[in-house]
């Protein structure tokens, strides 16, 4: 009897650990996805680069965007900066752990994008979702694949 109360204990208390373990790397996860936005938008670029793995890849299909490792994807940011004034906003977020250190995510989101060379060209706006694959590594939530899927294009 003692036994198998001590086992139901052990039990209970790594199963505990288990779903904290858990909650932790969404809380991760959500952290990272809520830098996305602030990062992409007004820099700095190293900041931004550190939310992907290295080997992470990007892309946007509609606009035939495929970027392959944190370089290129940081690149791609900085000369954006140059040229374009962004506001992204996440409008929800569903993360779901998918393995030990996997986790899958979905994010709305709405972006404004205007020139900043051209100031009388139409502010767009775009709406669409944000498919991640996000690992876990060293204690720290990265993007290692995005997917940017845009639903709706609208200019103002």
């Amino acid at each position: 009897m003692l036994r198998t109360l001590f086992i139901c204990s052990l039990a209970i208390v790594l199963g505990g650990c288990q779903i904290s373990q858990k909650d932790r790397s969404v809380t991760l996860c959500e952290d990272v996805l809520m830098k996305y936005p602030q990062h992409r938008d007004k820099g700095p670029v190293r900041d931004y680069q550190a939310l992907f793995t290295e080997d992470a890849t990007f892309s946007v299909p509609k606009l035939n965007i495929s970027l392959q490792g944190s370089d290129a994807i940081a690149n791609r940011v900085r000369s954006a900066l140059i040229t374009k004034k962004s506001i992204h906003m996440i409008t929800s977020m569903n993360i779901t752990p998918s393995s030990k250190n996997s986790l899958t995510a979905q994010s709305h989101f709405i972006l404004y994008l205007t020139s900043l060379e051209d100031h009388t060209q139409p502010m767009k706006v775009f709406n669409g979702r944000y498919e991640d694959q996000l690992v876990i590594k060293s204690g720290q939530c990265y993007i290692q694949r995005r997917n940017v899927l845009i639903d709706r294009v609208d200019t103002l």
